[in-house]
């Protein structure tokens, strides 16, 4: 059932694509990085929907997966026209959990935000100027933003999370970062520069973000940051529902989130037992 602000408990529909950076200047290596981008986002995939989230054109996409097939990194599905990550990324992946797992770390906080508010609970961390959603627990509510998917990117500032994640960068920083996003919100017009900088100023008095109706008619957040040792911040976590729920709860999310930040912050300064996962900065 499909319910206000792009809302819908059961939707199996593939959420958008986003590649980092501008397509049109891509170099050969940011090429294969974007479409294997694309392709651990939502594979699988065909050859037209990979090139077009990548704005490649076919015949490039068409060279470069059949480079990436012969290396092991892509595979085409058995008896399909469509294309997905093959055993290469993957043993790529599991090394790399071996050394970065904010996500598993994060997991009880996840759980326990989705438990206590009903709602969706999100991890995100910053990637170039994009949010990537690592982790995410969903509640009981009969709505839930069906969009948030593990794997999929935002452009930052556009939802709570990934506010948070810009809110204390340096000004010099957000400015650049507002300047070319900007170009790729026109379905969220009501996200301008000044809108933005409004929820930077109230999210550094407050600490923490909120956001409502302003990526999608109806829908809103709160998030908070996660910092290192050194307070740089490295992550974010997030609730997202409808504006209506989160109008209500603002402030009660926001001291919930805030708790399970510091317990995840906590988590993540211990020191490694032996056979556990090593912890990294992320970035």
């Amino acid at each position: 059932m499909q319910g206000k602000g792009g809302m819908n408990a059961t939707s199996t529909k593939k959420p958008p694509l986003s590649v980092v950076g501008q397509p049109g200047n891509f170099n050969a290596i940011q090429k294969v990085c974007a479409i294997l981008r694309v392709l651990a986002q939502n594979a699988p995939l065909r050859l037209t929907e990979i090139a077009d989230a990548t704005s490649l054109n076919k015949a490039t996409t068409l060279r470069i997966l059949g480079s990436l097939i012969e290396e092991g990194f892509v595979c085409r599905a058995t008896g399909a026209k469509t294309y997905e990550l093959g055993q290469e990324a993957r043993v790529m992946a599991v090394s790399a959990r071996r050394t970065v797992d904010i996500a598993e770390l994060a997991q009880p906080s996840l759980l326990r935000l989705s438990e206590r508010s009903a709602d969706t609970a999100l991890l995100s961390v910053r990637s170039g100027v994009e949010a990537l959603y690592l982790a995410r627990s969903v509640g009981s509510h009969p709505l839930q933003p069906n969009y948030l998917q593990i794997g999929s990117r935002r452009p930052l500032g556009v939802g709570a999370g990934s506010l948070a994640l810009m809110v204390w960068l340096p000004d010099a920083e957000i400015d650049a970062i507002i300047e070319i996003i900007m170009p790729r919100l026109a379905k969220s017009p009501r996200i301008t520069p000044k809108y933005l900088r409004e929820r930077i100023v109230a999210a550094r008095k407050h600490g923490h973000t909120v956001l409502i109706d302003a990526a999608f008619p109806g829908m809103g957040g709160v998030g908070v940051p996660i910092r290192d040792d050194a307070g740089q911040v490295i992550a974010a976590l997030s609730v997202g529902a409808s504006s209506d729920r989160i109008r209500r709860r603002e402030a009660e999310l926001a001291e919930m989130l805030k708790k399970e930040a510091m317990i995840l912050m906590r988590a993540m300064a211990q020191p490694a037992r032996p056979g556990a996962l090593k912890m990294i900065k992320a970035s």
